[in-house]
């Protein structure tokens, strides 16, 4: 997604800013979350669960994702929170919280117990140049890294909103696809 906003980037257009040991901001019993109406998808494009199923990384709970047409309405409340829910234990550690100058957009499980999150924060007081961000959290050692990428202008950071929505989309097709599988068997 970021390529859109930076031609020709890769792995290697980010740089190591740091590697810590992490613990969530606080934990408490999961609850899956209320849907905010009927059509609210949000959970179940920005919940990932990981492939033994064990845990979900919850990637922004304070988004509101609704379909309307061939299209998703993004909206919710603009600060950020990201979460990692784990089945087993009934517990949800929220592992960041940011305001209106970052978000967290995008996740994906690297194995069974490795996951990475990403996402952007401004990168001035005024909102007109970006920054991406990318954390790969291991769970067994609680390490988190984090990376960042060159900065961009609010316009090149359009280009990258613009391929995010992409992602969700196709996520949400990929949801209701499996979820009308599952119906007809």
């Amino acid at each position: 997604m970021w390529s859109a906003a930076q031609p020709a980037f890769g792995l290697d257009s980010t740089w190591l800013v740091g590697r810590e040991r992490w613990r969530p901001l606080f934990t408490r019993p999961f609850e899956r979350p209320v849907k905010e109406g009927e059509d609210d998808v949000t959970f179940e494009i920005l919940g990932i669960r990981s492939p033994d199923g064990r845990h979900t990384l919850d990637v922004d709970g304070y988004q509101y994702i609704e379909p309307e047409g061939d299209e998703l309405q993004v909206g919710g409340d603009p600060d950020s929170q990201c979460s990692l829910i784990d089945h087993h234990a009934g517990r949800e550690a929220v592992l960041a919280q940011c305001g209106t100058s970052g978000g967290f957009h995008w996740g994906t499980w690297l194995t069974r117990e490795s996951f990475a999150l990403s996402g952007w924060r401004d990168a001035d007081e005024y909102g007109q140049w970006k920054q991406a961000r990318l954390w790969i959290y291991s769970i067994p050692d609680s390490s988190v890294s984090e990376y960042e990428t060159r900065i961009v202008s609010e316009a090149d950071y359009d280009r990258y909103a613009s391929a995010w929505h992409q992602w969700l989309l196709k996520r949400y097709r990929a949801t209701k696809k499996s979820a009308a599988l599952a119906g007809a068997q």
